[in-house]
């Protein structure tokens, strides 16, 4: 596949003898990390200045858990080690997919663990539950990229699937609605980027969200959709998984996938089903939207019962199972 390359000094070369695709899993040691993290100076966002050991790319992906069935749709969740609260509330509502052909499956994305028994904890978890896709990256907002880049890794290498929602863990999803509407002739099977729009988004160059000249020289970002939620088909997940080691990461993952997807021609399609920034003191369910955050545990128990009561109350020939 031939991927169109733009902006000369934003889009590196693959290095000689490298493949387009992800490697298999490379275990550093600990002396080994050390090594490396000292032959390149580092900066707060650890990106500018490593970035030549950055296009040395070997993957973050820790997990090699398969999906044991062909599965619709993929949903990644944006977790952390201490989220585990959130975790649960998703496990017992909109994540699990009961019926006896499952048509989506929910994991979770976690980086390394704050300590030994945070460490223990997360991996007992994931053998309790089987859904915890593991990366070996430092749990911060700088590596939220490198997150997004081993679930992708993950889905694409272990999973047979149609498309992927990309959403994080305080948000509640109508994952039937969803599926249903996937499912149907309105959507495209094919360089499909479908969530809530970001249009004209500043570039900040200070605070918490700041990213420097030379990791976006643009003073306003390609249209991206909202890292909450947003559903990509699956050609569109293998082609950016071929260009990670190419196209310089940002730590606004959101708009480094917008990136991707522009420097490739597909313009991302916005839906008013997908809300965001939502207000955490309103819990009034709506049987339109397909995602809404944030949402807290309590109102996400809440609209899934009420989502339920909703696909219960329709004649049996309509529900889908």
């Amino acid at each position: 596949m031939k991927i169109k390359l733009q902006e000369e000094g934003q889009i590196g070369k693959v290095p000689p003898g490298s493949s387009n695709v992800f490697v298999e899993t490379i275990h550093a040691t600990p002396v080994e990390r050390e090594q490396n993290s000292d032959s390149a100076e580092s900066t707060e966002d650890g990106f500018s200045n490593s970035w030549h050991e950055i296009r040395k790319h070997r993957t973050r992906l820790l997990t090699r858990t398969k999906c044991l069935e062909p599965l619709f749709l993929v949903i990644l969740v944006s977790s952390s080690a201490e989220a585990y609260k959130n975790r649960m509330a998703i496990r017992h509502t909109w994540g699990a997919d009961n019926a006896l052909h499952r048509k989506w499956k929910t994991v979770f994305l976690i980086g390394e663990g704050n300590g030994v028994a945070m460490s223990d904890r997360i991996s007992r978890e994931a053998q309790i539950f089987g859904d915890i896709i593991q990366g070996d990256y430092a749990e911060n907002f700088a590596n939220k990229v490198f997150k997004i880049q081993s679930g992708f890794e993950w889905a694409a290498k272990y999973c047979s699937f149609h498309y992927v929602l990309k959403t994080d863990d305080d948000v509640f999803v109508n994952t039937r609605g969803l599926v249903s509407f996937l499912s149907g002739e309105g959507a495209p099977k094919s360089e499909f980027y479908f969530g809530h729009l970001m249009h004209g988004s500043p570039v900040l160059r200070e605070g918490y969200y700041s990213v420097s000249k030379e990791d976006h020289p643009e003073d306003v970002y390609k249209d991206y959709l909202s890292g909450g939620g947003y559903v990509l088909s699956k050609d569109l997940v293998l082609k950016f998984i071929q260009m990670f080691d190419v196209v310089k990461p940002l730590k606004i993952d959101d708009a480094y996938i917008g990136k991707l997807a522009a420097d490739i021609g597909v313009e991302p399609v916005s839906t008013g089903s997908f809300l965001m920034y939502h207000n955490k003191s309103t819990c009034v369910y709506d049987r339109n939207l397909f995602l809404v955050r944030p949402v807290t545990q309590e109102c996400m128990v809440k609209f899934f019962d009420e989502n339920q009561k909703v696909i219960l109350s329709q004649p049996a020939e309509n529900v889908e199972y």
